[in-house]
């Protein structure tokens, strides 16, 4: 059975992505590729604010990590920054933060790395 004979037996629509324009709420994060790694400019480190982000999500390994954009404003006054949990809570798994600047995006945010 396919998505839209599904639709239409339970009358309903198969939810569509939507691109950054037709959405009004830009994403809580997005994940790097090691690429886009190299355009990365980190600034200095300081505790944030929780939220929730892929702490335990099993396809993060060593060396993966996600983007946190933040506006100008929140970057200069440090609001935003993901606040990483106790290894204990999620599986031994340690990230590591970083105020930063994506180049290639032209973004204020925190670059956020799984190191162990």
């Amino acid at each position: 059975m396919t998505y839209s004979q599904l639709d239409q037996t339970f009358n309903i629509e198969t939810m569509q992505l939507q691109t950054l324009e037709e959405n009004s709420v830009p994403p809580l994060f997005v994940r790097g590729t090691s690429k886009q790694k190299s355009f990365i400019i980190k600034g200095c480190p300081r505790p944030g604010r929780s939220c929730s982000y892929p702490w335990k999500d099993p396809s993060y390994n060593v060396g993966d990590w996600f983007w946190k954009a933040v506006s100008p404003k929140d970057w200069e006054s440090n609001k935003g920054r993901p606040n990483t949990p106790k290894p204990n809570d999620v599986g031994g798994r340690v990230w590591r933060t970083s105020k930063a600047y994506r180049e290639d995006t032209k973004q204020h945010g925190y670059y956020v790395e799984r190191i162990a």
